[in-house]
């Protein structure tokens, strides 16, 4: 049945949105993020951008990462080179979502404030906001799963015209393209399989299958074709910690992914009332979803599913994989204890339960300044304003005189070319960490490396086989640039004099 709409669905998306700006200004971040990922984004909508197709900052075709969000910065890419402006597009991605989550709530009969809370509390979520502030892909794809869930729904209202609603096919494409823009996003496609599947929904199912393999078909073929391989994330399954994995997951990351009260050790063993915790959140997020009839089995089965696809990872990152579910999450948990509280109050105290009480769930997240991490808007502002370390600014100042003072540099290795090649538009490789002499000579030559950067950022590498082979073979390696202290250094590299010298001495080429 469909919900009623009243002028409240005005007023709080109004509150939404005004929410969104002062959390959105408090914590934005405009520098690059040094983490690689968000760097191979910006360098394959750059690719797209230019018409030079789906590759990295090498410029060679890649599948490293699926297509659905650089497809998404594109647009923008195509009139702007501003890392400042694709981070905006991600901070309007998340509020999109949040909003239509609002909705979604709405009409599953949840009440305005009670929807209201559960999206405020999306929107001041510390880990929800450390990757949407970042060009990485978790806000997107919350939003595209979200948009499913939404035309779903519009869909169902609709149910004697379902197939010639447009709602029907704007659930289909949503629910492809979540999986485009994270491979994480097939446990939605699971979960509106099997829920359809028990709805007797066959011809719906059926459909959805078809369109959902008919749309990966391309991008399969297309890796095939250029042999590139799996999705990278099929390397990292692994059963050998799953028990454990759900332990972290379920006890620790969970709890400290939604509300602001944990700041959770995970190296630790959890505490007793940490488990005890745990279950009564899995329990309110259960019931939560429970409240919402038409949604409640695709809700759970993307929960469950979200939660049995990262166990069985090598590489569970904590919260890091929960990102795009914990907007559900928190939905879930706010439904169900306001179900819970105002069933109570109705039982003992014959009157309902405020839903403003919910908000002191996250009252604490202004507030909290113990954590100097990225846990709380907190420490997300104080890495916002806070200047790159010394040793990344002095890297990424000599990256950018390459192109001023050596503008034909060619390919430029380094421990960080990613970085480069969105601060400064320069074309290079991660050298490869060999340690015999010999194969790191190889691998330059192979690679058609022209220069090649000793940084200083901290990786022992750098220090115990770089710096020693650059002084053994300093023939080969002329320093042209370099930094004050920390110093990194920029060493043009003599490939033909390299070759010769291996050909001469009888090393295979």
């Amino acid at each position: 049945m469909k919900s009623t709409l009243d002028r409240n669905d005005i007023i709080y998306p109004a509150g939404l949105a005004l929410l969104a700006l002062l959390v959105f200004i408090y914590v934005f971040n405009p520098k690059i993020d040094i983490n690689g990922d968000n760097c191979y984004y910006y360098a394959f909508a750059t690719g797209l951008a230019e018409g030079r197709g789906y590759v990295d900052f090498t410029g060679n075709p890649s599948a490293l990462f699926p297509p659905g969000y650089p497809l998404l910065m594109t647009p923008l890419r195509l009139v702007t080179e501003s890392v400042v402006a694709q981070k905006i597009l991600n901070l309007v991605f998340l509020f999109a979502a949040t909003v239509l989550l609002y909705f979604i709530l709405r009409r599953e009969n949840v009440k305005p404030a009670v929807a209201f809370t559960a999206c405020a509390g999306v929107l001041v979520n510390a880990h929800i906001l450390e990757f949407s502030t970042m060009m990485m892909s978790e806000a997107s794809c919350i939003l595209f799963m979200v948009l499913a869930l939404w035309a779903f729904l519009r869909a169902w209202d609709s149910a004697s015209t379902m197939w010639r609603s447009p709602w029907i096919y704007l659930f289909l494409f949503a629910t492809v393209y979540a999986f485009f823009i994270r491979t994480q996003a097939v446990v939605l496609f699971g979960a509106f399989l099997i829920a359809l599947l028990m709805k007797r929904k066959f011809k719906l199912s059926a459909l959805l299958s078809l369109v959902f393999f008919a749309g990966y078909a391309p991008w399969g073929v297309r890796n095939m074709l250029l042999g590139l391989g799996q999705s990278r994330y099929v390397s990292q399954i692994d059963f050998s910690n799953v028990f454990g994995n759900l332990r972290m997951l379920l006890v620790q990351a969970i709890p400290e992914g939604c509300l602001p009260f944990f700041n959770v050790n995970y190296g630790a063993a959890p505490q007793p009332l940490l488990y005890l915790i745990a279950i009564i959140m899995i329990a309110l997020v259960i019931y939560g979803f429970w409240q919402m009839k038409r949604l409640r089995m695709m809700l759970l089965f993307l929960f469950v599913g979200n939660i049995a696809i990262v166990s069985i990872m090598n590489t569970p990152s904590y919260y890091r994989y929960m990102v795009t579910v914990l907007p559900f999450i928190t939905a879930g948990v706010v439904v169900g204890l306001w179900s819970t509280c105002d069933r109570l109050c109705h039982k003992f105290l014959k009157r309902s339960f405020s839903p403003w009480f919910l908000l002191l769930l996250f009252l604490p997240l202004p507030f909290n300044k113990n954590d100097e991490g990225k846990h709380t808007l907190f420490g997300l502002n104080k890495l916002s304003v806070m200047d790159y370390p010394i040793t990344v600014k002095h890297f990424l100042a000599l990256g950018g005189q390459i192109p001023v003072r050596y503008p034909d540099a060619g390919i430029v290795a380094s421990r960080k070319p990613e970085l480069l090649f969105v601060h400064s538009g320069v074309q290079g490789i991660r050298y490869k960490e060999g340690r015999r002499n010999i194969d790191i000579l190889n691998d330059l030559i192979d690679d058609n490396v022209d220069y090649i950067i000793l940084e200083n950022l901290g990786f022992q590498y750098a220090y115990e086989v770089l710096y020693p082979f650059l002084q053994y073979h300093s023939n080969f390696f002329t320093p042209v640039l370099s930094t004050g202290e920390p110093v990194n250094i920029l060493f043009k590299f003599d490939r033909d004099a390299a070759t010769r010298w291996l050909e001469e001495h009888g090393y295979k080429r």
